[in-house]
């Protein structure tokens, strides 16, 4: 089990929900998803199938243009990143809380670096 409740899905999963509610209905097409998650649309669209058979995600076409498709999440899928961001900040908090306020400032100097890591990372 990933976080409370959620047993169906991995953490790539996981990602790809969390990645379509932050875009918005209006703007989660394949590849916008894709760019954020820096993987292939040819990925995405496995991940995306999945999703879509355990009723996480649904894709629809743009009304003013049916050729572009959006990936949106379901009432499921939005229950399942609640309970995920819930996690993430549950975990925050238990680090937090161990550390004496010195390294919280290094703590947070290398989740920074690492962060910019992936960014140049997923840019190659």
């Amino acid at each position: 089990m990933l976080a409370a409740g959620i047993t169906d899905l991995s953490v790539r999963e996981l990602h790809v929900i969390e990645a379509a509610v932050l875009c918005g209905e209006e703007e989660s097409t394949m590849s916008r998803l894709a760019a954020i998650l820096g993987i292939s649309v040819g990925a995405l669209t496995t991940a995306v199938n999945a999703l879509v058979r355990k009723g996480y995600l649904v894709r629809r076409g743009r009304p003013e243009d049916r050729r572009v498709v959006l990936v949106v999440p379901t009432e499921a899928g939005r229950a399942a990143n609640e309970l995920h961001t819930a996690f993430h900040e549950q975990m925050i908090g238990a680090v937090v809380g161990e550390l004496p306020e010195g390294q919280l400032d290094t703590l947070t100097a290398a989740l920074e670096t690492l962060t910019q890591f992936f960014e140049n990372y997923a840019k190659r």
